[in-house]
């Protein structure tokens, strides 16, 4: 197992935040704020809502491209979940709090009284997987899930992980397993403009077109490192929060699909990333982090390496 040498504790103006980006509803599309609470899970209510098929099992982009074009944001507390207008009256206000607009169809969920009131009863949970996990979450709104059912065009159901659900992460350099959300592998993704923009160069030496950042689905992106620097960082403080990486994260088809459209492109970002940072069984980009302290962070922040790998 790689071991970690701790640097000197001093903020570098060099390597900062350079986005933030909260994506409430798992595989949707998220919003940047500029600044947003840390807390053991990650950025606060990140993938802490998932849809799931008919069996229970989760559903991504993986298997359903579409849902980029969903869109789910968060202001004043009030979760809003949001698609391209359906074959519906679009004249008509719903007062369950999912509201028809002329240009999109979207569904309200205050969070703060879901936490303060979440449903104790049996009735009000199912059993999800995610990936080889099987937890209990809440599944209360079936306007929502007839909305996005009829726009994904499956069988779609909203559930929510409330916060006494756990599911433990499951790290390769032998940390103690963590509460994580319905996040893939880890509370959060960070990922560097420096690695981007090799990949790109990399991608149009290559004759293909340039990427962005927003195929990564990356919760952190940072500014200033060194190309490959953060495949060596082992322990990070952004403001009072502080961070230890795990591991690399490991990619999929979801990097080939244009989050603005929600169709699958070339395959290339995958083969450009396999002839330079493979594994041997998977591409990587970007790293898996757990959070060792909650705190606040915002764009613009310094970043201090405080352990490198050794």
């Amino acid at each position: 197992m790689p071991t970690s040498s701790h640097a000197p504790h001093c903020a570098t103006t060099t390597i900062q935040v350079a986005s933030l980006h909260v994506y409430p509803l798992k595989g949707a599309a998220g919003f940047s704020p500029h600044t947003w609470p840390v807390d053991e899970r990650g950025l606060r209510h990140d993938r802490r809502f998932m849809l799931v098929d008919e069996t229970g099992n989760f559903i991504s982009q993986r298997t359903c491209a579409k849902l980029a074009l969903v869109r789910a944001d968060i202001a004043h507390n009030i979760m809003r979940i949001s698609c391209p207008t359906l074959a519906a009256d679009n004249s008509r206000t719903r007062t369950d709090a999912a509201i028809v607009q002329t240009d999109l169809c979207s569904y309200q969920i205050a969070l703060d009284a879901l936490a303060l009131n979440t449903p104790t009863n049996e009735s009000a949970y199912a059993r999800v997987q995610i990936w080889d996990d099987f937890v209990q979450a809440l599944a209360i709104w079936p306007d929502a899930d007839a909305m996005l059912s009829e726009f994904l065009h499956q069988r779609a159901r909203l559930v929510y992980m409330p916060d006494n659900t756990t599911r433990l992460t499951n790290m390769s350099r032998g940390e103690p397993r963590r509460n994580v959300s319905f996040a893939d592998a880890a509370p959060l993704l960070l990922t560097s403009e420096t690695s981007l923009a090799d990949l790109n160069t990399r991608l149009q030496i290559a004759g293909s077109a340039a990427i962005p950042m927003d195929r990564f689905r990356a919760n952190v992106v940072v500014r200033g490192a060194a190309l490959a620097e953060d495949d060596h960082w082992s322990a990070l403080t952004i403001q009072h929060a502080q961070f230890r990486a795990s591991n690399s994260c490991k990619r999929c088809k979801v990097i080939t699909i244009d989050q603005a459209t929600g169709e699958f492109g070339s395959r290339d970002p995958v083969t450009t990333l396999a002839t330079y940072r493979s594994d041997g069984n998977s591409v990587t980009f970007g790293q898996h982090l757990l959070v060792e302290r909650a705190g606040m962070i915002s764009v613009g922040d310094a970043i201090t390496i405080d352990a490198r790998l050794r």
